[in-house]
């Protein structure tokens, strides 16, 4: 089999699969991370995380990020930041990550607000934005070791029967809606058709 086929398939990805994947990674963190040569402790640690779709229509998500404030001058028990974000995708590293962002502290405090955000923009973009990554790879490749499965053994499709093997899945496109995000994918892969009944494939 020399010749490869692409295909455009459509998939959906729930939020609360993604928000699984950035709990893993985020929460218990330190910010900033405590390091063998840094002696200043850390402004805060993140105790949770949410994921939601926007209703702004601009294709963006919301990110929930609930810190525990540690440094007395600006000590509280809990807040929540609200990230406004555009996500983006990575094909070479196949991993979703935010593009750009705009981030908001909720509290009664317009002077804790503002100190916040620069908290966040100055010392905890590395460890929030840039480690907020989802890598798609784990999620596709469950499916893509299902539909190689099938493919090995034949899939009959309306008087075909198709063999072979996926080769490349790359994300064409990304769109974020309000309950989960929507991915288009292009599957290229080497396949042979074996035509068993012609009369399936003539116009009714």
């Amino acid at each position: 089999m020399e010749n490869f086929v692409k295909i455009q398939v459509p998939i959906t990805v729930s939020y609360p699969a993604l928000e699984g994947v950035l709990k893993k990674q985020l929460v218990g963190e330190y910010i900033p991370k405590p390091s063998e040569e840094a002696s200043d402790s850390p402004y805060a640690q993140i105790l949770d995380v949410g994921l939601a779709g926007s209703s702004s229509g601009n294709g963006d998500i919301i990110l929930r990020v609930r810190i525990r404030i540690l440094r007395t001058i600006l000590k509280r028990d809990n807040v929540d930041l609200y990230v406004l974000a555009t996500p983006g995708y990575d094909n070479d590293t196949q991993q979703v990550y935010i593009r750009r962002f705009n981030m908001q502290a909720q509290t009664t405090s317009r002077f804790y607000n503002s100190s916040l955000e620069v908290l966040v923009n100055k010392v905890a973009y590395n460890q929030i934005i840039q480690k907020a990554r989802v890598n798609l790879a784990e999620i596709i490749s469950g499916e893509l070791i299902k539909a190689n499965g099938m493919l090995e053994t034949g899939m009959e499709l309306k008087g075909l029967k198709l063999t072979g093997a996926v080769e490349e899945v790359r994300v064409q496109d990304i769109t974020p809606k309000s309950n989960r995000m929507f991915l288009n994918l292009e599957l290229q892969a080497k396949v042979e058709v074996d035509v068993f009944d012609l009369s399936e494939l003539l116009p009714a």
